[in-house]
């Protein structure tokens, strides 16, 4: 049986020499362990496929040093999310945007305990934005680092690369004719909703209740698509998962929160991926790795309503496995 903790959270602190004065440092939350059942709850609510996450693929994996499944980015990246959200005060909340940046830095496997400590936030002069510092940690390493925003200004200014209604009239899992995008289209459930919710360590009826009528999709729910969105695409290009595997490097997020909360059960979203961009720079200071790639990826509402952006960061396993032999 899957179990979801209660959250709870207490704040360090720490007093400044001489003066006295006592200030909070850090967050720390009540640690989630992760089994099996909870890695295939999520993975199946979210129609995640890769076989880094199976039970029964992962052994087949080339090179695949995890010894079992490990926890899905997004599935870890909810978690935060949720736990930012919970301590997070009215003036936060009514912010309209969020912005998710982690990177990640090691796997988490199954049935290990994480522990997430989140720094206190810092406001911008004009209100418009609050921002947490996290770190996700396991008993063996860090696993998770980065950054939750809530704003008021968009983050999004790039035109559509079409006509967002028109996506609803091209065949799923198809290429976007006269683009560099891929369409995966889902639809929201809120049964699919909650179990990602339970995989991910967090109570659904604070977001999902029939009974006191409260429909809240989490926001990144439809975010989360986007790996069966990248799967789908590879499939269609014959990518060897097994062979040449490649795992999360980042994430660097952004989503209307009022868009998702326009959205209702069985509602369409139509996910756009592009193809894969070689890395130019380096990313969040974790320096460029061989063959780190990056994906832009789009989503909207069936009505044609921007949902979110988000810019997915993947390096191959061989890269890393190479990298940590150099340095040992």
């Amino acid at each position: 049986m899957v179990q979801t903790p209660v959250l709870t959270s207490r704040w360090e602190s720490t007093r400044v020499p001489r003066s006295g004065t006592m200030f909070c440092v850090k967050k720390s939350v009540t640690p989630v362990r992760y089994t099996a059942l909870h890695i295939d709850v999520a993975r199946f609510a979210t129609d995640d496929f890769n076989p880094f996450h199976d039970k029964h693929k992962w052994a087949r994996i080339e090179g695949n040093p995890f010894g079992g499944p490990i926890v899905l980015g997004f599935q870890l990246s909810a978690y935060v999310a949720h736990a930012v959200w919970s301590i997070s005060d009215e003036p936060a909340r009514r912010l309209r945007y969020s912005h998710v940046r982690v990177t990640y830095a090691d796997a988490v496997r199954v049935d290990e305990t994480v522990t997430l400590t989140i720094k206190p936030p810092q406001w911008t002069d004009d209100g418009q934005q609050i921002s947490h510092r996290i770190a996700l940690r396991t008993p063996r390493s860090l696993a998770m680092t980065g950054h939750l925003r809530f704003t008021q200004k968009p983050a999004h200014d790039a035109p559509p690369p079409v006509q967002p209604l028109s996506l609803n009239r091209i065949r799923d899992r198809t290429n976007v004719p006269g683009t560099e995008y891929f369409l995966k289209r889902k639809y929201m459930t809120t049964a699919n909703a909650k179990n990602f919710l339970i995989g991910a360590g967090v109570e659904p009826s604070l977001y999902l209740d029939e009974l006191d009528d409260r429909i809240n999709f989490p926001e990144l729910f439809p975010v989360s698509m986007i790996s069966c969105a990248l799967l789908e695409r590879g499939v269609k290009r014959h990518y060897d998962f097994l062979g040449r595997p490649m795992v999360y490097a980042y994430h660097d997020i952004v989503i209307d929160r009022e868009a998702i909360g326009r959205l209702k059960s069985n509602d369409t979203v139509n996910i756009l991926v592009s193809n894969a961009r070689v890395a130019a720079a380096e990313a969040f200071g974790t320096g460029l790795r061989r063959g780190q790639q990056m994906h832009h990826c789009l989503g909207y509402s069936g009505l044609g309503e921007w949902i979110f952006q988000a810019e997915i960061g993947l390096v191959p396993l061989a890269s890393l496995l190479a990298k940590s032999s150099t340095e040992t």
